[in-house]
């Protein structure tokens, strides 16, 4: 995935103190979007939040940064500073769950889901609302409802419906090794 630096100018100046050193945290905004954020030493998180919400144009009550591995948004007293796991990758999120619709044969189930739940989740939960059968459960996966790409099962659903509140997929089933050599 391309990496890129998201450019302290665009933080206001109050934000930004040349004097401490900058420390980068690695972000991931969007589902193609993985970029390092210079923050500087001492500031809360939140700092990055008001960097993504002017870029995307709406309010930073409107976001949540979640570290990944954890189920909860960072609280905004957090600090960033040389002890702060910032090489650990971040995740934007916007506040608000997602509904996921499941399209499988001539069905559907739908389910909401907060944003940093994964494919993975959704892969679970749709072989359970299906009634998949065990044994054949790891042959499935999650596509964007009418794509042939399956979709990494370490993705969060926030990234894949961006600023939608909607996300439509399909449960596929996926190939299967018959054996032969060719």
């Amino acid at each position: 995935m391309d990496q890129k630096t998201l450019d302290p100018r665009a933080v206001p100046e109050s934000l930004h103190h040349s004097t401490e050193r900058d420390l980068e945290v690695l972000v991931k905004a969007g589902h193609a979007d993985e970029r390092n954020v210079e923050v500087v030493s001492g500031r809360q998180v939140t700092v990055i939040l008001e960097m993504f919400a002017a870029e995307r144009g709406c309010g930073v009550q409107e976001l949540v940064l979640i570290r990944e591995g954890e189920d909860e948004p960072l609280s905004a007293t957090t600090v960033i500073d040389g002890d702060y796991p910032r090489r650990r990758r971040h995740h934007v999120h916007h506040v608000s769950a997602v509904k996921v619709t499941v399209f499988y044969q001539a069905g559907s189930h739908a389910r909401e889901f907060r944003r940093q739940a994964t494919v993975e989740d959704v892969l679970a939960w749709a072989i359970k609302a299906f009634n998949i059968d065990p044994s054949l459960a790891t042959e499935f996966e999650l596509t964007r409802h009418g794509g042939k790409e399956e979709l990494p099962g370490a993705e969060h659903v926030g990234h894949l419906a961006g600023r939608d509140h909607e996300l439509e997929l399909d449960l596929v089933r996926g190939d299967i090794a018959n054996g032969s050599d060719t």
